[in-house]
């Protein structure tokens, strides 16, 4: 509820987040793990910075994911 009203600034994103998913004011999107393509991450990390507004996503990744990380 705290998303939808706005009252929420941060959301840990995974692939159901990825789409369809419009929050207003939404600051940081953070990455738990790695999508595995960059159309998928465009989308998680497109849900931060919405309509010109500035927005920081974060990915945490392991050393195996390097490589997916360096394809994006």
């Amino acid at each position: 509820d705290r998303l939808k009203q706005g009252g929420a600034k941060i959301m840990v994103a995974t692939d159901v987040a990825a789409r369809g998913l419009d929050v207003e004011g939404l600051d940081m999107v953070i990455n738990f793990d790695m999508p595995r393509s960059g159309d998928d991450y465009v989308h998680r990390v497109g849900r931060t910075g919405r309509a010109g507004s500035d927005g920081l996503a974060i990915s945490l990744i392991c050393h195996g994911d390097w490589n997916l990380m360096s394809s994006v």
